[in-house]
């Protein structure tokens, strides 16, 4: 599927600026005859005409979404449950959707999804992080937009719809702050994956605000532990509370304490992140942050449509906020 030709390339093809194509093509003045001939002419060279003329007619657009495997199995999932509400955004568009799932094989090999052989797509949804050597790889091979939803990738050029990952945690650390709470720890990873480590610097930014020392040693950081492939192991003594990076990390650290005689909230409070914790005793529970997956599809699918149909193709990162749900996992404390 040949890929749309937009104002910007026939500006990068010339050496001029995006508004000389504009007015050039448009008849508009403030454009010399012989630049509006040599932009007529590379215009039509590029194919620019048939794609303004011939845009995807509502209603017959493909989008094409893929996750890796290890987001996504069988059952529900937070990745399952994003592709069901970007199904139901781009329902709303008269489009249809396509899924492939990417084995880490096949992400490890290189090769690329076949949705982009088949060339039967018109745009791209990835949902959560590929390495950036294999999102190169789609990119070399794709030749429709792509838009990134729950993660970003500035060097690929891709545009991204994310959570508000740095405001979000440091709404749910000032929450346990305004509940009394002064000795407050943190499990998540701080490190190689961008979400969390937006959510770490986040709770460590209000904590500096409101004059309050973090203690290293009330900050679990192992990636082993936020996989739940590795016990999580506590210091002798604990803080009075705990965020955690997202919900199922909480359920983690949950049982855990339970495990240890500890009650939540009576003895430990525990805030989360995502509200999505399937299947666990502390669902119903847990305080919070909601990340808006219904928001962030449509915004994505939108975003997608519009680059498809060359109405936009400029790269931007959109970064949704959202609120603090209130559950009964946070004591107050009188300070």
């Amino acid at each position: 599927m040949a890929r749309i030709v937009t104002l910007k390339d026939i500006a990068n093809e010339l050496g001029t600026s995006i508004v000389t194509v504009s007015n050039a093509l448009s008849g508009k003045k403030g454009v010399s005859e012989a630049v509006r001939t040599q932009v007529i002419e590379k215009a039509r060279e590029l194919g620019y005409d048939n794609a303004k003329q011939n845009k995807i007619p509502q209603g017959k657009v493909t989008i094409g979404v893929i996750v890796s495997e290890q987001y996504i199995g069988i059952g529900t999932s937070f990745y399952w449950t994003m592709y069901q509400q970007a199904v139901w955004a781009a329902s709303t568009h008269k489009a249809l959707t396509t899924l492939e799932i990417i084995s880490t094989d096949q992400e490890k090999k290189l090769e690329p999804p076949r949705l982009a052989a088949d060339e039967a797509i018109d745009g791209l949804i990835v949902i959560g992080k590929l390495e950036k050597i294999y999102l190169d790889c789609i990119l070399k091979v794709l030749k429709v937009p792509v838009v990134l939803l729950d993660f970003r990738c500035e060097e690929s050029g891709c545009s991204s719809v994310m959570s508000n990952n740095y405001i979000g945690m440091y709404k749910m650390t000032r929450y346990l702050l305004k509940k009394g709470h002064r000795s407050i720890g943190y499990v998540g990873e701080v490190e190689t994956n961008e979400n969390l480590c937006d959510r770490y610097f986040g709770y460590r930014k209000v904590m500096e605000e409101w004059g309050v020392p973090v203690n290293q040693e009330w900050v679990i950081a192992d990636p082993q532990v936020v996989s739940q492939k590795a016990a999580i192991s506590l210091p002798k003594t604990l803080p009075t509370a705990f965020v955690c990076c997202n919900d199922y990390v909480a359920g983690f650290l949950y049982d855990r304490l339970s495990q240890l005689g500890y009650r939540v909230p009576e003895d430990i409070s525990l805030v989360g992140y995502d509200n999505y914790l399937y299947g666990h005793s502390l669902a119903k529970k847990l305080t919070t942050y909601n990340v808006d997956m219904k928001e962030m599809a449509a915004v994505a699918v939108k975003m997608l449509l519009k680059k498809a149909n060359g109405k936009s193709d400029y790269y931007k990162i959109v970064y949704l906020d959202s609120q603090i749900v209130e559950r009964d996992s946070v004591k107050s404390i009188t300070v």
